[in-house]
C-alpha cells in the first residue's frame, strides 16, 4: 500500500500486460495434435477427394477450406464464434491494437438491430450526429438486423475515404446518415483535471497497454492530492483479459480479480499483484454498455469491497473467446471458458449489479460526486 507514487517509481513499476498467448481473449497455441481427428471427420477427407475427382467445377482449395471451417464454427452453436477471412481477421487484430478503419461507433447486439453503445469523439460518426442509444438497422441499404455481428462490423468498416450510409432508428424516428470512413485511433482513457480533490477517469476500451495508462493517470491524480476517483466504464464493451486484471490491480492491493473456468480443470484465478492505490476512495460508473472486461473490473471492485458501483446492471458478457490463427491470414474465435467474480458469481447473462441503481448519465455522475463528496467535470 502507498499514498504517493513518484514519477520515477511509476516508470519502474509499470508492467505491460501484453497477451501473447497468456490471455484468453487472445491467440491460441494450436491443437495439441492437429492430426488426431475423430473417425467421423474422415468423411471430410473422403468428400474432398471425390470433389477433386468428380465435380464438374472444382473450386480452389482455399475456398473449400473456408467452407469447411465456416461449417465447423457454425456447428458449435456458439453466439460468439466466428470464422475470419483475411480482411476480417486483419481488422480484428487492428481493433485489439487500438486502431481500425471505420466510422467511430461501438456496437452491441440487441433486439431489432445493433445498439450504438458509444460514439468516439471527433470521428465521422460523431461529426455526422450519430448518438449513443440509436439502433443500427441497415448499412448501405442492406438490412442487417438479422445478420451476424461480425458481418455487420465488416460492412461498417472499409477503406479510408470510402462512403457508407447507416440506417438508424432512435427516439421514434428513422433516418439515414452518410459519412466517409476514416482511420480511427481509439483512445484508451479520458481524464479530467482534479477538481475539488475528486478526479474523473473514463476508460474507453481494454486494448493493449491500458493498464499502464490507468496507472499513470491515477498516479498523477494521487500526486496532485486527489481524495477520490470516479472510474467510468459506461459503454465500454471490453477487450483484453490481461488488461482487465491490470486495471483492477491499480485499485485492488492483492488477491483474486477473476476466475477463468474452462471445460477441464478447476479454473485459474488471476490476481492483483500489489502496489495498488488502495487508500483512495473509488466509485465505478456502469451501465448496460459495460461488458466483458468492464464487468471483470466492476465485479472485482464490488466483491472485494474496494469501492462502490453506481449506474445500472451491466451487459452480462461473461464468457471467454479464444482467437485461433489458422494460417493464410485467416482466423477463428470460439468460446473456451467463462468468467467468475472473486466470490464465484457468473457474469454471463447476469451482469454485475450496482450498489446504487441510478438511471441517466448526468444523474449517475452526480451520484458519484455525492458519494465522494465533491464535483467532477465530466461534460454531463
Amino acid at each position: 500500500m502507498r499514498r504517493r507514487l513518484t514519477a520515477l517509481a511509476c516508470a519502474l513499476l509499470l508492467a505491460a500486460a501484453l497477451l501473447a498467448g497468456s490471455y484468453r481473449l487472445g491467440y491460441g497455441q494450436g491443437a495439441a495434435d492437429a492430426g488426431a481427428l475423430p473417425p467421423g471427420l474422415s468423411a471430410v477427407g473422403q468428400l474432398y477427394r471425390r470433389v477433386q475427382q468428380e465435380a464438374l467445377e472444382v473450386p480452389p482449395d482455399a475456398r473449400l477450406a473456408r467452407g469447411a471451417l465456416r461449417g465447423l464454427i457454425e456447428a458449435l452453436d456458439d453466439p460468439y464464434a466466428a470464422y475470419y477471412p483475411p480482411s476480417a481477421y486483419r481488422r480484428l487484430n487492428e481493433s485489439l491494437e487500438g486502431h481500425f478503419t471505420g466510422v467511430g461507433i461501438v456496437l452491441q447486439q440487441a433486439p431489432e438491430g445493433f445498439r450504438v453503445v458509444s460514439v468516439l469523439d471527433d470521428t465521422p460518426a460523431d461529426r455526422a450526429g450519430v448518438r449513443a442509444g440509436e439502433r443500427l438497422v441497415s448499412v448501405n441499404g442492406r438490412d442487417v438486423r438479422d445478420e451476424p455481428f461480425e458481418v455487420v462490423v465488416s460492412l461498417v468498416k472499409g477503406r479510408v475515404g470510402t462512403p457508407v450510409v447507416l440506417g438508424l432508428h432512435g427516439d421514434g424516428r428513422r433516418r439515414r446518415v452518410r459519412m466517409r470512413r476514416a482511420r480511427i485511433e481509439v483512445p484508451t482513457i479520458q481524464t479530467r483535471p482534479v477538481d475539488d480533490d475528486v478526479a474523473y477517469l473514463r476508460l474507453l476500451q481494454f486494448s493493449r497497454g491500458v493498464g499502464e495508462d490507468v496507472r499513470r493517470a491515477v498516479g498523477r491524480f494521487v500526486d496532485g492530492g486527489a481524495r477520490g476517483i470516479v472510474l467510468d466504464v459506461r459503454g465500454n464493451p471490453g477487450g483484453l483479459l490481461a488488461e482487465a486484471v491490470a486495471v483492477a490491480g491499480v485499485f485492488i492491493e492483492r488477491g483474486p480479480v477473476v476466475t477463468v473456468r474452462e471445460r477441464r480443470g478447476p479454473g485459474r484465478t488471476l490476481k492483483a499483484e500489489g502496489d495498488a492505490f488502495e487508500q483512495v476512495p473509488l466509485v465505478v460508473l456502469v451501465d448496460r454498455g459495460s461488458a466483458s472486461a468492464s464487468e471483470i473490473v466492476a465485479g472485482a471492485v464490488r466483491d472485494r469491497e474496494r469501492g462502490r458501483l453506481v449506474g445500472t446492471r451491466t451487459f452480462g458478457k461473461g464468457t471467454v473467446q479464444l482467437i485461433e490463427p489458422l494460417g493464410g491470414g485467416t482466423g477463428a474465435k470460439f468460446t473456451s471458458a467463462e468468467y467468475l467474480t472473486p466470490t464465484g458469481a457468473s457474469i454471463e447473462g447476469e451482469g454485475v449489479h450496482p450498489d446504487r441503481v441510478v438511471r441517466g448519465e448526468g444523474a449517475q455522475v452526480r451520484a458519484a460526486r455525492a458519494l465522494l463528496g465533491g464535483p467532477v467535470r465530466d461534460g454531463g
